[in-house]
């Protein structure tokens, strides 16, 4: 299927069914030169076709990951698919990115796709729709996420559902290799969460300013600046906390990150009503995809930084009542969510 545009005078986004991803997002850098700022597969046949598999899309029923591929609800234990050393990691084996959705309706401004998933799917308990809408408004694009339970009378059984948007940013254009030089700041960042060596929460918040590697709060600074100093899993892959759990269900819309290409002038800030984001530097791209414009060459790591809005990874099994009803819906309760990705240009 072929890929679907929606524009502004500022701004250009090919969207694509497979994983209701992303393809390219065209802004002008501070010359005036358009350039494509989003990585991915040149097209859908390449994406669908790919032996590894780099999550370009929406990722879900759950993103991130699950401990130990498993939890409890509706006194129910369900087993997952571990796709992550001992966890299931963004929906499991075919998750939602690899899924083709239904294009229900397009503008020339918006595109709403929809998919649904069983009852079972993957493990998970609860069939549901999911509707990504895209917008694009003047130099932002705009994705609402909704989640509805498909439920028959009596069942009042609940679910677990975190979708995100996985796409590979660089603000140099796809084509650059690097973004280690992009200046980036979290101003509205709480900290970021304490995880195992497998990446699942402790449950501890490191408040801004207590481990100064990971801070992009106190001032901005380049991805590169301290990536030696968290090379446990060779990067950034941390999830950044921007409002208190407590207050999930207040759903105003945050400014989360600011991230700056020098060489071109381009910005990106990420507006969400998630309560925090996952920080990736694209530590495990491996040569996977191929470049847009160039089958002979490839994205290696860091080619891209990923700003997932999202619930926390492993909410369903905190300890914390707040987190885990980040995650969780049943009949008559959907799950929605916001995030915006705005462009401008910095001198």
């Amino acid at each position: 299927m072929a890929d679907i545009s929606i524009a502004t005078p500022s701004i250009t986004v090919a969207l694509r069914p497979l994983g209701a991803s992303i393809a390219s997002i065209l802004v002008r850098d501070k010359d005036g030169v358009e350039r494509d700022v989003v990585l991915g597969f040149p097209t859908e046949a390449a994406q669908r076709d790919s032996p590894t598999h780099p999550y370009v899309g929406t990722v879900g029923r759950v993103a991130n990951r699950i401990a130990n591929a498993r939890f409890s609800l509706n006194e129910t234990t369900y087993e997952l698919i571990a796709n992550n050393g001992p966890n299931c990691l963004h929906g499991g084996v075919n998750g939602f990115d690899s899924k083709v959705w239904t294009v229900e309706s397009k503008t020339a401004s918006q595109v709403v796709f929809s998919l649904e998933s069983e009852d079972g799917e993957e493990g998970f308990p609860v069939a549901v729709k999911s509707t990504v809408t895209y917008t694009v408004e003047d130099s932002s694009v705009k994705i609402n996420y909704s989640v509805t339970p498909i439920q028959e009378e009596g069942d009042s059984r609940l679910t677990v559902v975190n979708l995100t948007t996985h796409s590979y940013f660089n603000l140099s254009g796809f084509e650059k290799g690097s973004m280690l030089e992009h200046v980036a700041s979290f101003p509205s960042a709480l900290g970021h969460l304490e995880t195992t060596d497998t990446q699942i929460p402790t449950g501890k918040l490191i408040e801004t300013g207590a481990a100064p590697e990971m801070d992009f709060t106190t001032a901005p600074k380049t991805f590169g600046q301290d990536l030696q100093l968290v090379q446990e899993f060779r990067g950034y892959d941390h999830f950044y906390v921007v409002k208190p759990f407590s207050k999930q269900a207040e759903k105003d819309v945050r400014l989360a990150a600011v991230v700056h290409s020098v060489e071109t002038g381009i910005v990106m800030e990420m507006l969400t009503d998630a309560v925090g984001f996952q920080l990736y530097t694209g530590n495990w791209l491996d040569g996977a995809i191929p470049l847009k414009t160039d089958g002979s060459r490839s994205y290696e790591a860091y080619s891209g930084f990923c700003l997932e809005a999202s619930a926390p990874p492993d909410a369903i099994n905190s300890t914390d009542a707040s987190v885990r009803d980040t995650v969780t819906v049943g009949k008559g309760k959907d799950w929605n969510q916001v995030t915006v990705y705005r462009f401008g240009v910095k001198e």
